[in-house]
C-alpha cells in the first residue's frame, strides 16, 4: 500500500490537505485535495493509472475528492462512492473520464479479489463508506474521515473478519481502547489524537506521510 497525498510528505513528494492511498496493483482509495500534487506523487512512485480498476471515494468533502482530475488518466473504472453522494460530484466523474461506471453504495459489497466497500454509515452530518482488503493476518480496513465514528466502522467492517490494520484519518475518534486487538494502527490525515494514539500503542503505530509504503502479506 502507498499513500500518495497527506498532510505531511516525504522528501521529493507533495503534501496537501487531504487523503488517498493506491492499494496495489489495482484499487485507488480517495484523491485528496488537488489533483496536482497527487499526480506528482503518483509519477514519483512510478505508477501508471491504467492499471487502476477500482476507486473508492470515501466521501464527498473536497480534500477526499478535489483530485478528481487524475480518473482522466485511469482507463474504464469503476467507482464506488455513497448513495448520497450530489450530482455534481458524479457529473464530474463521468465528465473526466467517460468510461467510468459509478456504483452507488447503500450496503456492503464484497467483491472477486477480497476486497470490501462497507455500507454507507451516518455520523457527524455526513455519510461515508470505507474499503477492506482481506489478508492472511486479517482485514486491512480503509477510512477517509471515519465521521461516523472509527468504532462504528470498525465495528461493521470486522463482520468480515478480524481487523488487522486500520488506515486513514480518524477524524476526533478518542475511544483509544477500540484499537487494541488491531495489529498495525496508521492514523493519517485529520486525526486529532495522533500523538496519543503513538503513545498508547508505540509498538503498533506507524508514521507514514505522502510517498510512505507499507508491506502486507
Amino acid at each position: 500500500m502507498k499513500i500518495l497525498y497527506d498532510n505531511q510528505a516525504a522528501p521529493g513528494f507533495h503534501s496537501g490537505w487531504g487523503f488517498s492511498a493506491l492499494v496495489e496493483p489495482s484499487l485507488l482509495f480517495d484523491v485528496g485535495e488537488k489533483a496536482e500534487p497527487l499526480l506528482a506523487n503518483i509519477r514519483k512512485f512510478g505508477i501508471s493509472l491504467e492499471q487502476v480498476r477500482r476507486v473508492v471515494l470515501s466521501h464527498e468533502h473536497w480534500d477526499h475528492v478535489g483530485g478528481l482530475d487524475v480518473l482522466a488518466e485511469c482507463g474504464g473504472v469503476d467507482v464506488y462512492l455513497p448513495r448520497s453522494f450530489s450530482g455534481g460530484i458524479k457529473g464530474r466523474i463521468r465528465q473526466v473520464n467517460d468510461h467510468a461506471r459509478i456504483v452507488e453504495v447503500g450496503n456492503d459489497l464484497e467483491l472477486a479479489d477480497g476486497v470490501i466497500v462497507t455500507r454507507e454509515l451516518s455520523g457527524d452530518g455526513n455519510h461515508e463508506i470505507s474499503a477492506a482488503v482481506r489478508t492472511p493476518k486479517g482485514l486491512v480496513l480503509l477510512v477517509g474521515c471515519s465521521h461516523p465514528g472509527l468504532d462504528t466502522i470498525m465495528e461493521n467492517a470486522s463482520r468480515y473478519g478480524d481487523i488487522h490494520a486500520v488506515i486513514g484519518g480518524f477524524h476526533g475518534f478518542s475511544n483509544l481502547e477500540a484499537l487494541s486487538r488491531v495489529d498495525v494502527i496508521v492514523p493519517t490525515h485529520c486525526t486529532q489524537h495522533k500523538q496519543e494514539i503513538q503513545a498508547r500503542y508505540p509498538e503498533k503505530t506507524r508514521r507514514v506521510a505522502a510517498g510512505s509504503e507499507i508491506r502486507f502479506e
